[in-house]
């Protein structure tokens, strides 16, 4: 621990620095916290992951120039020390000396420090502008007041402009302070490349990799001419939800005040006339394949949502999940370490909401890739047209996006959660699922789906009798 001793010497006096413990395991963590915490606890829990932790008491409780340069000689003495241990330094600040911490970092820090570690962050964008910053974990308390955490997630965003790693995430404070959450030291420790406890690291490596997305929504963003700011509205609100249904307390990282668009009918009526055409088709990286029949949809006006507020990777809003087995008909599916991810990315959207009959499972209509989409005067639904409106709305929304019927849709499928590549569980044609199959398809939607671990797709018996007459006649 940092000790100040006043050494009194015949007529004057000296300051005497006591010698410091020595740096046990892998790394130096060097804690700047206000709070009153267990440190005997906390040393000892952070000794379980190989992890030194020592407390800068003296800089606790100054203010402004006064702390920043109590922390600046903290940093400098920790580094030197952990230089000559050839060990790693990472820095802990708590909400009330996050601020302080950034204005007292220099650029040289940046290769010298292997991570900062900011708990509930209060700090000025601007501090961030001239300062190289290492590493960083920012944490949240999930309970906390909307705005603060914004406010956390908004300075991760902003360490990421400047092009350095960040990984933002939520805990939920059990009363005793983020800095006492048992999972904390299990993050740092995978902060700094080392060991990783088993339990965490799968949900870890996913969470963090996808703060920095290998896709994104750069090609809607090139052509600016056709993005348009609105404010947020009612369908958004659910779309977001419906998202972070398992934890809506995770919107609260964003306002919701403000959304862009990619306008489509804009953009189809700027194409050469010969691209232009009643048909816009797109797909995802799920496998999804879409066609929009804009003679129905356009007086709705519809648009992809590209950005929410001032995220503009909207893939950042990832969530993963397991399944239990591959196909609903048949034994077998993925081992326990196989996890697929699921993004938001740019997602359809209409400005005037359609009837009930004409809406769309949005959170399907998501992850679009803008490479994929093209406009046609092609029909891709003429030997539908002998269907009911009920059946033909449920084949064309509903199953079409997944099932392909004579190269007519998608062919849907899991990602990899890290390498974002196509995993068993491939959607088959329609044609060649058995009667019993489509059965279970149309009338056992909950217990088919628990079989797979999905959410069920519901459908109408009357029109669900009718698809599989159809069906079987084709």
């Amino acid at each position: 621990m940092f000790v100040l001793v006043l050494v009194i010497a015949g007529i004057g006096y000296y300051l005497y620095e006591l010698p410091q413990k020595n740096i046990l395991g892998r790394a130096l963590v060097l804690v700047f916290a206000g709070q009153s915490v267990d440190q005997i606890k906390l040393v000892d829990q952070w000794e379980k992951v190989d992890l030194s932790l020592e407390f800068a008491d003296l800089c606790v409780g100054k203010s402004g120039a006064n702390s920043a340069a109590c922390m600046r000689k903290s940093i400098q003495s920790a580094l030197s020390r952990a230089q000559i241990a050839n060990k790693q330094l990472l820095i802990l600040a708590d909400k009330d000396s996050s601020q302080a911490l950034l204005g007292a970092l220099t650029k040289q820090d940046n290769n010298q420090i292997a991570a900062l570690v900011l708990l509930q962050a209060k700090a000025s964008v601007s501090l961030t502008e001239n300062v190289a910053i290492p590493k960083t974990l920012v944490v949240s308390d999930i309970n906390d007041l909307a705005e603060n955490v914004f406010s956390a997630r908004r300075l991760a965003s902003d360490i990421r402009k400047s092009e350095q790693w960040v990984w933002a995430t939520m805990l939920a404070d059990d009363g005793n302070g983020l800095i006492s959450h048992p999972v904390l030291p299990h993050m740092v420790s995978f902060l700094i490349n080392g060991k990783i406890n088993p339990v965490y690291k799968i949900e870890f490596k996913a969470e963090s990799q996808w703060q920095h997305p290998i896709v994104d929504n750069r090609e809607f963003f090139k052509r600016s001419e056709f993005i348009e700011t609105r404010q947020v509205d009612h369908d958004i609100r659910r779309i977001l939800k419906a998202f972070y249904a398992y934890d809506l307390n995770l919107l609260k990282q964003w306002p919701l005040k403000q959304y862009k668009a990619f306008n489509l009918v804009k953009y189809r009526d700027h194409l050469p006339e010969n691209k232009q055409g009643r048909f816009v088709v797109f797909s995802n990286s799920k496998g999804h394949k879409f066609y929009l029949d804009l003679q129905r949809y356009e007086k709705y006006k519809p648009e992809f949502v590209v950005a929410i507020d001032d995220e503009e990777n909207l893939y950042r809003m990832t969530s993963f999940y397991k399944t239990r087995r591959f196909y609903s008909w048949e034994e077998g599916g993925p081992s326990n370490d196989m996890l697929y991810s699921q993004s938001l990315g740019a997602f359809i959207h209409f400005q005037n909401p359609p009837p009930a009959h004409m809406e769309l499972p949005y959170l399907q209509y998501s992850s679009i890739l803008f490479e994929s989409i093209y406009f046609t005067d092609q029909d891709p639904y003429a030997e539908f047209n002998d269907l009911s409106a009920p059946a033909f709305d449920v084949l064309t929304l509903n199953c079409i996006p997944c099932h392909s019927i004579n190269d007519i849709g998608g062919a849907a499928h899991h990602l990899d959660y890290l390498t974002i590549k196509p995993q068993p569980g491939f959607a088959q044609p329609l044609l060649t699922y058995s009667k019993q199959v489509l059965e279970n398809f149309f009338f056992n939607q909950t217990a088919t789906a628990q079989l797979i671990g999905v959410n069920p797709n519901y459908v109408e018996n009357k029109v669900g009798e009718e698809l599989i007459v159809w069906l079987q006649s084709r």
